[in-house]
């Protein structure tokens, strides 16, 4: 019990391989995650600041990378039969902070262009639209073969709740990344996407992720 008291605490982290790595005391919940992974398989959260949720998102990351590595000891270890996966994980908190619409389109685009690279999407400056080229990468992909992780999606629509304008702008970029996403559902394994806010207050029209707020 001694031994255990000296576990440092993991105050203010949310990287679930390093917590794991410096022996940080964390509480399993991933007989939870297991469940959410097999009956699930395209989640939306909504939560208070400090919730969580970004470990959360870290640690589905881990576990769809990585399969069990950094999950010895806890329940999910004897409960995982899956593969790793080529995980996509977006942080919209990045790009909350915009000028303008041109100003966050760029910084959307670019976040989406460097983490979409990482999975193997190849953009062509004169192949088309950045999001049709987006949507023909996915539709190419084997069915049930891509997880995409997005954290905090409201971010960049609660900083610009004071320029009306400017937030029908973001919610109409980030309403095309959507559709292209919904259009391609077939492609994902796993999506899960976090924010502060209930996702029908910005976006009532997507309706191909389950809602578990109320849960």
């Amino acid at each position: 019990m001694t031994e255990r008291l000296r576990q440092p605490l993991p105050l203010g982290r949310s990287d679930f391989i390093a917590l794991r790595h410096d022996g940080s005391i964390y509480i399993d919940k991933t007989r939870m995650v297991f469940d959410l992974c097999r009956d699930s398989s395209k989640v939306f959260i909504a939560r208070p600041r400090r919730f969580g949720k970004s470990l959360l998102v870290s640690t589905f990351s881990a576990l769809f990378q990585f399969g069990i590595r950094d999950f010895k000891g806890l329940a999910i270890e004897n409960l995982w039969p899956d593969k790793a996966y080529k995980v996509i994980r977006l942080d919209f908190s990045e790009i909350k902070y915009c000028s303008t619409e041109e100003d966050f389109v760029s910084k959307f685009h670019d976040q989406l262009l460097r983490k979409f690279r990482q999975a193997g999407f190849v953009y062509a400056e004169k192949g088309g639209l950045f999001m049709g080229q987006i949507s023909d990468w996915l539709s190419s992909l084997p069915p049930s073969s891509l997880v995409i992780l997005i954290d905090e999606y409201d971010a960049p629509l609660t900083a610009s709740l004071d320029d009306p304008a400017l937030f029908d702008r973001i919610r109409a970029s980030i309403n095309a990344f959507f559709q292209v996403l919904k259009s391609n559902e077939g492609c994902l394994r796993f999506f899960f996407m976090t924010g502060i806010t209930r996702l029908k207050t910005f976006f009532p029209e997507i309706n191909f992720l389950d809602d578990i707020s109320l849960n």
